[in-house]
């Protein structure tokens, strides 16, 4: 079997797209997978979270939002917030940016918890959760956010 590669590069795709063309599941397309899936796996899928001397591995996608409290970074989940050793600069870069958004300097969030984002007072937007907890976002941020909300709008 050969594999014929086709490369498309123009600026109307906004994220690479690989799709594998084969006759049947085999070893070759299942190590293609694999190797993909590698290549795209440099966005944080799970953390290691510290909650009473315990120790959890928690998925990425359970995260409702990392934030920073006393020199500490935590995470929240809906079964408790951890402790974590990840700093912040390290997670916004690190997680994956159509999922997280940064909304202040102490706070991540998982945009798929968020019920929706409130802008009834001007010039400034509260992030409410479908747990029912708030957060605020800078106003630093706050020209990020919105160009964030159009882009997905789109």
């Amino acid at each position: 079997m050969s594999i014929n590669v086709r490369t498309n590069i123009s600026n109307e795709y906004k994220d690479i797209e690989v799709c594998i063309n084969a006759p049947e599941r085999n070893e070759l397309v299942e190590r293609l997978e694999k190797e993909l899936s590698y290549v795209n796996s440099e966005t944080l899928s799970q953390v290691v979270g510290i909650q009473n001397n315990d120790l959890y591995i928690i998925k990425t996608s359970n995260i409702i939002e990392f934030f920073s409290e006393e020199k500490n970074n935590y995470c929240r989940t809906k079964d408790g917030t951890f402790r974590i050793k990840e700093k912040m600069y390290y997670l916004e870069e690190a997680l994956p940016n159509k999922e997280f958004i940064r909304i202040s300097n102490s706070a991540i969030v998982n945009i798929n918890h968020v019920k929706c984002f409130n802008t009834s007072i001007i010039g400034k937007i509260q992030v409410k959760f479908k747990d029912g907890t708030t957060e605020d976002v800078s106003k630093r941020r706050t020209p990020e956010i919105m160009s964030f909300l159009k882009g997905r709008n789109e």
